[in-house]
């Protein structure tokens, strides 16, 4: 599922896919969002940026963005 429609504070969240360009998987790996990363996502609303926890850090991603990470969630 996209990280978008995922529970909020599910614990873990492993990336299974990313489909994107070069650019974003760039980007989203120099934030440490990778395929087999651990996330967890924080919130999220109707508009705007996915706030999730990657590590210790919290990171704001944009929705277009967020809606090309592919996730799910593990117990």
């Amino acid at each position: 599922m996209k990280i978008n429609l995922a529970k909020t504070n599910y614990k873990k969240l492993k990336v299974v896919q990313i489909n994107g360009g070069y650019n974003i998987l760039k980007k989203l790996n120099s934030m440490g969002i990778f395929e087999g990363a651990f996330i967890e996502k924080i919130t999220s609303y109707h508009h705007g940026p996915v706030i999730v926890k990657v590590m210790n850090s919290q990171l704001a991603i944009g929705r277009g963005m967020a809606e090309k990470i592919i996730v799910e969630e593990m117990s």
